[in-house]
């Protein structure tokens, strides 16, 4: 990725979703935050150049009883992740206002606020779009 501000660069690997900012698109580690020298101004434009994919798959164990790794029935959007349950809640009584299902999903010592489920890829990508009314940003995932 490159800093737009000062082109400065940095080859970093994306692993995990979030920010759940509208118009922000990654978190950098601090180490990488210092190579293209925007810990102190904390936000800055950057231009990212995908160099290889991941294969998209979670890497959780499949759940007892599942025969394959098909396509998921139903998709669901992530609002957030929070290392507070409490900050999770509160997003969740927020969310609960506007959406019919919100849940909170324990994850890696991160709590995860989703709702959904929806039928297709699309309809959870235009529920997802309604989020920037409240000044965020979500992603689709397959509600497993």
């Amino acid at each position: 990725m490159t800093n737009e501000k000062n082109g400065r660069t940095v080859r970093a690997r994306i692993n995990d979703r979030g920010p759940f900012i509208a118009g922000r698109i990654v978190d950098l580690s601090k180490a990488a935050a210092e190579e293209i020298d925007s810990v102190v101004d904390g936000v800055v434009p950057v231009t990212l150049t995908v160099v290889t994919l991941g294969s998209g798959r979670r890497t959780a164990p499949p759940r007892k009883g599942a025969e394959s790794e098909a396509a998921p029935a139903s998709w669901a959007v992530q609002a957030g992740a929070f290392a507070s349950e409490e900050n999770a809640s509160r997003l969740k009584e927020r969310l609960a206002e506007r959406y019919p299902k919100v849940w909170l999903e324990p994850s890696g010592g991160l709590t995860r606020v989703k709702f959904g489920p929806y039928a297709s890829r699309e309809s959870a990508e235009a529920a997802r779009d309604t989020l920037a009314d409240l000044g965020l940003a979500g992603i689709i995932v397959p509600n497993l």
